[in-house]
């Protein structure tokens, strides 16, 4: 009984240096972009607000709860004054998209570029000052994502392609919590596509959409500085994927931080997207424990649908006996029969707009 009070607090204790750190460290990279003219001070000012009300909102609905005093300690007075309701609506209100994936988004608008060799190494210098000490260890930020994706349309007649649109897989603690945050994306965030082929891929372990030709993916394992040691072999091993090949400029830049490790979809994303062109190809399916709709891919193809209209016309529906409405509208009764039973007081499911303040 003992040893599992000790983890139980050792939990609640990585939860609250994590979700500290997660908000200081963005609101220091957000501010100093806005103060370099990098970013606009009215979208790093949103961004903040959103990252803010996920972290608190993550608080009142872990289990322990833990209030904004404990996640801020000494700067919840000066937060609270200046984002009063934020503070109010993290009680009220739900996210519309876990911390890391808005992270990845205002880091894709300080770079100004899609192009993957400086997203993802600026990605992984923000993400090593986010790790917490575990006793005489370090240990990864719980809210930060463990693999992250691109994709791309290649459109062949015209020989051209789109820019990299990227994804996170879900970065929240606690099965429930999951359950909660992936119908919040289904119902609310994804393209209605993507959301259609999460819930039939839970419904009947099918595929619901089927993409165009030449639609490309590649999904990275993310190793932080203090799981350098953890990933050498990986890393080594998919380094000699390349011999005898240039190694793309993105992995060498990332060496200097952390660590990218290509890795294969899992047998979830292969069943929901069969036709797409994945990089690396996987040779056998790593068995996924987790639900529909927690991988990366689910974000970054949602990201590339919503942006280019002339791949959702040429998409291919797959017709079952329940339509789509039904399927979605499920996700949402069970985001507020979790959050009923987590004790969260929402005024009805009712998505928080980082700026609507």
């Amino acid at each position: 009984m003992q040893a599992f009070l000790a983890n139980d607090s050792l939990r609640l204790q990585i939860f609250i240096m994590s979700a500290n750190q997660f908000v200081h460290k963005a609101m220091d990279i957000l501010v100093s972009a806005a103060i370099r003219g990098d970013l606009d001070p009215r979208r790093a000012n949103a961004y903040i607000k959103e990252i803010l009300h996920i972290i608190l909102f993550y608080g009142q609905i872990n289990r322990p709860k833990v209030d904004p005093e404990e996640i801020l300690q000494e700067s919840n007075h000066q937060l609270s004054a200046r984002y009063s309701d934020v503070f109010e609506m993290s009680c009220t209100h739900i996210p519309k998209r876990p911390p890391f994936t808005v992270l990845l988004n205002a880091i894709v608008d300080i770079v100004r570029t899609r192009h993957e060799d400086y997203v993802l190494p600026c990605l992984l210098s923000t993400i090593n000052d986010m790790e917490v000490p575990n006793g005489n260890t370090i240990c990864r930020n719980i809210f930060v994502s463990t693999v992250i994706n691109l994709c791309y349309f290649s459109d062949q007649c015209m020989r051209s392609r789109t820019p990299n649109y990227f994804g996170a897989s879900v970065s929240c603690r606690g099965a429930r919590q999951r359950k909660i945050m992936i119908d919040i994306l289904c119902y609310h965030t994804w393209h209605r596509d993507i959301s259609w082929a999460v819930c039939v891929a839970n419904q009947y372990n099918e595929n619901a959409i089927e993409f165009p030709p030449r639609v490309r993916s590649m999904a990275f394992n993310i190793y932080t500085n203090g799981q350098r040691t953890q990933a050498n072999q990986r890393v080594d091993n998919s380094l000699a994927r390349f011999r005898g090949r240039r190694v793309p400029r993105f992995l060498e830049i990332a060496s200097q931080f952390g660590s990218l490790v290509p890795r294969a979809p899992c047998e979830r994303c292969f069943e929901m997207f069969p036709n797409i062109q994945f990089y690396p190809f996987p040779q056998a399916h790593e068995h996924a424990h987790w639900e529909y709709g927690n991988c990366a891919e689910c974000e970054s193809l949602s990201q590339l649908l919503k942006s280019h209209e002339q791949i959702v016309t040429r998409l291919h529906r797959n017709q079952f006996q329940i339509g789509r409405d039904d399927l979605i509208n499920a996700k949402n009764r069970r985001l507020e029969q979790n959050l009923q039973q987590l004790e969260f007081r929402f005024r009805g499911v009712v998505p928080f707009e980082g700026n609507q303040l």
